[in-house]
């Protein structure tokens, strides 16, 4: 764990000192909590500043991003430093533990909404005949790592975007969901695409309960309690943050470094693999309609018309929403000044392309 610390009126030699002894307090207090909860790697910012007058001369002001695009923030003030910052800590651990705390119960209420979900799939599979169970596993089988690449993907953009934590649900947990569902609806003689579109229709079915499961449980508040402060609000009040929000060289984890395709082909050029990658981090910005109805297009080749089956939706929305995400990404590659055309990057990301796409 880091901590960002930025002085106002706080005389240097004592910079060091502070440091030391906020990092070795966060060891001690803070890792081990955030480390259960896969978030080892959140960033602690502080505030520290002094006040000419008055008998409270020193402020801290600290925040930190937690899973569940949950922000804690804490503040403290005293005669002197030292306590003020004690003061500041205190409360962030409290907070920490109690925003930790909603993040297990809601871990808990969703474990318990899949389990009822996977019995109840498994009553309807049970009363399909054990040939037909047999054919549809038969035609699955070679489908399912292809799936699985899929499943990753969605999996990795959907936690870079917070809309589903680090370690729940597993690629495992999806993808047996899936095949399950799949299953338990068997239909005879089908083509390997056409069962591959009902294997992607079932996945993206499962992964929208799973955010909508865990964007509904975010927003139960109690109607009796006082409204708590607005951590965001605070955290945005701290003013000179802003720079070390976005501007951390070599210490974040990039998505692409997640999910790159081993079996794709390696970049003819320096140039050419980090467009790929900016590619990557472009695709995770689109709203999540966008970017499935886009890569389905892109990656899979599927017409607009078995767009529209996997997602649900009109063919008329399909081609608003591949419009708008191609408008999107060629703004991006604009903006940033590429060669390439955002299609030549996308193409490479294709596993199994032996040259970019025309």
């Amino acid at each position: 764990m880091k901590v960002r610390i930025r002085y106002e009126g706080i005389q240097p030699p004592a910079h060091s000192t502070l440091q030391t002894w906020m990092e070795e307090w966060a060891q001690e207090h803070l890792v081990p909590r955030l480390s259960r909860n896969g978030a080892s790697e959140t960033v602690l910012y502080a505030t520290l500043l002094h006040r000419p007058k008055g008998a409270k001369k020193y402020v801290a002001k600290l925040h930190m991003h937690l899973p569940g695009k949950r922000i804690v923030a804490a503040n403290g003030e005293n005669a002197d430093l030292r306590l003020a910052v004690e003061s500041a800590l205190a409360r962030l651990e409290r907070e920490t533990d109690r925003a930790l705390a909603r993040l297990r119960k809601q871990d808990e209420y969703r474990r318990r909404a899949r389990r009822k979900r996977l019995r109840e799939l498994k009553v309807q599979l049970a009363a399909v005949p054990e040939v037909t169970v047999a054919a549809a596993s038969a035609s699955i089988e070679p489908l399912i790592p292809r799936l699985e690449q899929i499943a990753r993907h969605e999996l990795a953009y959907l936690r870079a975007a917070g809309d589903l934590p680090s370690d729940y649900p597993s690629l495992r947990d999806v993808v047996d969901e899936a095949l399950i569902s799949v299953k338990g609806t068997w239909k005879a003689d089908q083509d390997q695409d056409a069962v591959f579109r009902e294997l992607l229709r079932a996945l993206f079915k499962v992964l929208d309960r799973e955010v909508a499961a865990s964007r509904q449980f975010g927003e139960m508040v109690s109607l009796e309690a006082a409204p708590e402060p607005d951590a965001e609000d605070q955290a945005e009040a701290m003013v000179g943050e802003e720079f070390y929000e976005f501007y951390q060289p070599d210490e974040a984890l990039r998505l692409a470094d997640v999910i790159t395709d081993e079996s794709a082909p390696l970049p003819e050029s320096d140039a050419a693999e980090a467009e790929q990658k900016y590619m990557v981090d472009v695709i995770k910005d689109l709203p999540i309609t966008w970017r499935r109805a886009f890569l389905l297009r892109e990656l899979e080749g599927m017409s607009q018309e078995h767009i529209a089956w996997v997602l649900d939706i009109s063919e008329s929305q399909v081609a608003t929403w591949i419009g708008q995400a191609d408008a999107f990404v060629s703004e991006k590659f604009r903006q940033a000044g590429l060669s390439h055309a955002p299609r030549q990057s996308i193409a490479a990301m294709k596993p199994g392309s032996s040259k970019l796409r025309q």
